[in-house]
């Protein structure tokens, strides 16, 4: 089952803004840009579609709830940047489980994930070699309660 409709309640960085007053679409503008939610995402599944206009920039990702992170007028913000960790790690609190805080796709097939304490790493999303460069819509799938992230384009995963 999936839950209610996600949106997105704060805008963190330049280059972002909502389509048309919309808190459910979001569009970059330029590079240099991140979307978070004040929607805590708890146990079952969670659906997002992402549509760029810029094909070969294509990427999206989840990341651990940041509260009032918009109110931080931050030109830029990017969480595999080692600069943010610090304070990205002092919003941990209780219910956070796992080593794993963000997890970042890119059209190319690069996955980078962390913890904030070590080394970015990287890995390959599986399925990249089917990718499509020239659609410019990309689903994500959270399942918290299998742990897993998925990608889909064309309804295909």
């Amino acid at each position: 089952m999936l839950r209610a409709r996600l949106t997105f309640n704060q805008l963190v960085g330049r280059n972002i803004e909502y389509q048309d007053d919309d808190k459910a679409a979001v569009r970059a503008t330029g590079i240099s840009s991140a979307i978070c939610g004040n929607h805590v995402m708890r146990a079952g599944k969670h659906w997002a579609t992402f549509i760029s206009s810029r094909h070969s920039y294509l990427s999206v990702g989840v990341i651990r709830p940041l509260p009032d992170w918009d109110q931080r007028g931050l030109d830029e913000f990017h969480p595999t940047n080692p600069r943010f960790w610090r304070a990205m790690l002092r919003e941990r609190n209780s219910r956070w489980e796992g080593d794993v805080h963000f997890c970042h796709f890119y059209a190319g097939g690069n996955c980078y994930y962390s913890n904030w304490e070590g080394p970015t790493r990287r890995s390959y999303w599986e399925g990249v070699v089917d990718y499509d460069n020239r659609n410019n819509r990309l689903g994500m799938l959270l399942d918290l309660d299998s742990g897993t992230l998925s990608l889909y384009q064309n309804g295909q995963r």
